[in-house]
């Protein structure tokens, strides 16, 4: 009797949300691998793209990047190295605040500022 009404109330239980969530993750994994691949191949760093930042247009980084704000974002943990989103609002949906590792492309640089085209976090 007990396992009936189990089965019965797991009709309202979330897994069709949860399975429907881990199969669009595990895409998201899969599209942006080769893009990590070759951003672990390159291994652009910060300084590295403000100083030849013409070489490095449109190049992969996969970077530990702080999240302050929509507006203020940094790159290694260091204040100085300032990363401005493309898309703020798009990079939020993923990263709201705190700092991890994000997967993006180099879309710009403006003085000591690099401008990012936030595609994920792998």
């Amino acid at each position: 009797m007990l396992l009936w009404l189990a089965l019965l109330g797991g009709w309202r239980l979330p897994w069709a949300e949860t399975a429907g969530n881990f199969r669009e993750r595990r895409t998201e994994r899969a599209v942006l691998s080769p893009i990590l691949a070759e951003a672990r191949r390159e291994g652009l760093t910060f300084p590295q793209v403000v100083v030849a930042h013409p070489a490095h247009l449109g190049k992969p980084v996969y970077w530990d990047v702080t999240v302050v704000s929509t507006t203020t974002s940094y790159a290694e943990g260091r204040p100085g190295w300032s990363v401005v989103w493309i898309d703020p609002e798009r990079a939020a949906v993923d990263f709201l605040h705190g700092h991890g590792r994000v997967l993006a492309k180099v879309a710009a640089v403006d003085r000591d500022a690099v401008y990012l085209d936030y595609l994920g976090r792998p």
